[in-house]
């Protein structure tokens, strides 16, 4: 189990999150932190998440874990960035838009934001977290790789994806498979791993702030039931709305066996409520690893139409994937 401390003693850490994943994994990280003799957390998410003042708020009601939790408004922030020291020596008195408590260890997976540059330009140090799991890992790097072939790349006013000198250490699933950082700078953290030990405890912690819905708490519910992942043909243009709701009807009416549970892509606007009633609905902003690491059990069945959600998907007993082609196949459009 990951148990280690996030910062050294006089120090309280500071995650910025972008995504629903990065808000999972502070929460995660921070519960482990608390329960390894830390303290509380400060905890800031950008505005352009999904709900992010409903999703702080769910945040708030964990009060063993934040000290502060706090949705911040990014191009408020890069105005505040823009201010040169001369503007800012002219206006003493001005309350800044955003100011970082000074006992803050930072934690951030997207420096190359309005919340990195406000890091860089305070000159405050931080560890940059893997954006994916993973991510250090991936082959193609090709925006780092452009940012330092670009002339004097140390001369310029921001550097991202962990090149700034504000970036105390970069963290990698694998600290010895990554190559685009010297040694000295990686640190190990497994997401994977994280993600693998959880607690009953934690995962109804996770629950309680990504799962806006009923949802069944005994295991046995599951166990019999089945769980669509569709995602939307009609934004892609492949299909219109009519046809695309026929052939997921199709799809559930052949494999599903049992209660039947849906969760979707963040982008596909279906009313799937409307579309299979009495289902049960999963909130579409829910991250793909709370439905795989932290229901309350595992699936009978899941099944998707011509989509990679299933890749690495361990909540089902069985899985079932079908081309666009067999799908649309079921239903005759």
């Amino acid at each position: 189990m990951e148990t280690s401390l996030l910062c050294p003693p006089g120090h309280t850490p500071a995650f910025f999150c972008h995504t629903m994943y990065h808000v999972l994994l502070a929460l995660l990280r921070t519960r482990r932190h608390c329960a390894a003799g830390g303290g509380k957390a400060y905890l800031y998410l950008a505005a352009t998440l999904p709900d992010a003042q409903a999703l702080a708020a769910r945040l708030r009601q964990d009060g063993g874990a934040w000290a502060q939790v706090a949705v911040v408004e990014e191009p408020q922030l890069d105005a505040q960035n823009s201010e040169s020291r001369f503007y800012r020596l002219r206006h003493p008195r001005r309350a800044p838009y955003f100011t970082l408590p000074d006992d803050a260890w930072v934690y951030i997976s997207n420096d190359w934001s309005a919340c990195g540059r406000f890091l860089q330009r305070e000159q405050v140090l931080y560890t940059l977290c893997e954006d994916t799991v993973g991510g250090t890992l991936d082959p193609d790097q090709h925006l780092l790789t452009e940012q330092r072939a670009a002339p004097h790349p140390g001369r310029q006013r921001y550097q991202y994806w962990g090149d700034s000198p504000c970036c105390r250490a970069v963290e990698s699933e694998d600290p010895a498979q990554c190559v685009i950082f010297p040694p000295e700078k990686l640190r190990a953290f497994s997401a994977r791993a994280l993600l693998h030990s959880l607690t009953e405890t934690e995962k109804a912690a996770a629950r309680a702030v990504f799962v806006t819905g009923p949802l069944p708490g005994d295991p046995a519910a599951f166990a019999g039931a089945t769980l669509l992942l569709p995602r939307s043909f009609v934004l892609d243009g492949l299909m219109d709305q009519a046809a695309q709701d026929a052939m997921f009807k199709a799809v559930a009416e052949k494999y599903a066996d049992g209660p039947l549970f849906v969760k979707t892509h963040p982008r596909d606007e279906t009313d799937y409520a409307a579309l299979f009633p009495g289902a049960t609905i999963l909130s579409r902003t829910m991250p793909s690893e709370v439905l795989n690491f932290c229901l309350p059990g595992k699936f009978k069945r899941a099944v998707t139409v011509q989509s990679w959600v299933l890749r690495g998907f361990e909540a089902a007993e069985e899985t079932v994937f079908l081309t666009l082609e067999e799908a649309k196949g079921l239903a005759g459009v």
